[in-house]
């Protein structure tokens, strides 16, 4: 008897653990995302209803930036042509 007893409470705890319910992070997932997108949009009317129109002009000074980091990103053809040198830590120069 005892041991149907234990039996039993088993085979309900191992039914009870597949249960289809959702953990409060489970049910909560995805809305940081969201919230992050609706955070960084300029206009967050426009993530509800978008245009369908294409973009037809840009923000001059966003532009300017854009160009001039594109700029200063580009390197030169001397450092381009200097050989790699990949060390791992520990080593020491010489060979040593």
């Amino acid at each position: 008897m005892k041991s149907s007893s234990i039996l039993c409470l088993v085979v309900l705890a191992s039914i009870g653990a597949c249960t289809n319910s959702k953990t409060a992070t489970e049910a909560d997932f995805g809305n940081s995302k969201a919230s992050l997108i609706q955070a960084q949009a300029a206009n967050p009317q426009v993530l509800a209803k978008p245009s369908t129109e294409s973009v037809t002009g840009v923000d001059p000074d966003y532009a300017d930036n854009v160009i001039e980091a594109m700029r200063e990103g580009v390197s030169t053809p001397e450092n381009v042509q200097q050989p790699i040198s990949i060390r791992v830590g520990g080593q020491n120069q010489g060979g040593n």
